[in-house]
């Protein structure tokens, strides 16, 4: 990994965990479980979803990329690096990663979040190889290179901190 790619994801990482660690602030637990109208997540399962992506993402990146024919597209990255925390586009999420409530309390799932952050904040700390090199598929945008991979992975909890506010909003939490 070239040193510049390594500090923007830092960056990223850092910044986003920051966001959404921000948006949760000062919430108890009744209010995180809140449905701010039928067919939304919860505060709550915001969170736990957020972390289900990380962990799912993050094996994807270390395990489950194969070499790729051509390197990853720089262009295309910036497009990523825009377009992940458009909170006009809707994503479904994939039936792995949507919640299923497995967290008795708001602390209980950030902290599974913080521990998976970590993880991944290391393994790019410590990551030689070449992410643009490899390639999969990604349930949202289709064949991406692990460079994108990252960066969605990255910003990922941003745009849900972005839906944390909404749905504060929405309730009359601010």
């Amino acid at each position: 990994m070239e040193a510049a790619d390594r500090e923007q994801l830092l960056r990223l990482l850092t910044a986003s965990r920051k966001k959404l660690l921000e948006s949760a602030e000062g919430l108890t637990d009744e209010q995180a479980n809140l449905r701010p109208a039928e067919g939304r997540w919860t505060i709550l399962e915001c969170v736990e979803h957020v972390g289900l992506v990380e962990d799912a993402m993050f094996a994807s990146v270390t395990t489950k990329l194969a070499a790729a024919e051509q390197p990853g597209d720089r262009v295309r990255e910036q497009k990523i690096l825009s377009g992940v925390t458009d909170r006009s586009r809707k994503f479904g999420a994939p039936q792995a990663v949507k919640p299923t409530r497995k967290y008795a309390t708001l602390a209980d799932a950030l902290d599974h979040f913080e521990r998976s952050r970590a993880r991944t904040i290391e393994y790019v700390q410590n990551c030689e190889q070449d992410l643009r090199a490899l390639r999969g598929k990604h349930p949202a945008i289709g064949e991406a290179s692990g460079q994108e991979f990252m960066i969605i992975l990255a910003l990922h909890p941003a745009r849900h901190a972005l839906q944390i506010l909404e749905t504060r909003e929405a309730l009359g939490l601010e």
